[in-house]
């Protein structure tokens, strides 16, 4: 990049150490650092910034609806077609919300009730009864 040989870059060394001295040698090089990280930071954001920039032109330019609606927050993906913001008042908006709500909290009942485990069977049962004295016995044996 600069096309420094070791020799040069030992030159310099010689004389920042002579110049700034032993004592102030590593402050400079920790400000050194700060400022080379807080550069690459900077560097990173600008370009995390073009890349918002272009990923929202992409967004723009496409055809299918189906992309863009998938950005959108849930509360308003499902909205329909003729819809025009404003025209809801506050109370059908409430209404509104209330029936999402219900209809999320009705499919997470069905899912966690899908996922409960069935009735244990009359053998299990006796099985585990079984384990229980069992185990009650061992305790008992060991304490004594």
């Amino acid at each position: 990049m600069f096309d420094l040989s070791w020799l040069e870059l030992g030159f310099v060394a010689a004389l920042a150490l002579i110049v700034i001295g032993p004592k102030d040698l590593p402050k400079m090089f920790k400000m050194i650092s700060h400022a080379v990280n807080k550069s690459k930071r900077m560097m990173n954001d600008v370009k995390g910034g073009f890349k918002q920039l272009e990923n929202e032109i992409n967004l723009s330019q496409t055809t299918s609806e189906v992309d863009w609606k998938t950005y959108l927050p849930k509360d308003i993906q499902n909205l329909p077609d003729d819809f025009t913001p404003g025209t809801l008042s506050g109370q059908a908006h409430a209404a509104r919300r209330q029936h999402n709500t219900a209809q999320y909290e009705l499919a997470n009942a069905q899912y966690k009730h899908a996922q409960e485990p069935a009735e244990p069977s009359l053998h299990t049962k006796v099985n585990t009864k079984a384990d229980e004295k069992n185990n009650t016995r061992q305790s008992e044996d060991i304490s004594k």
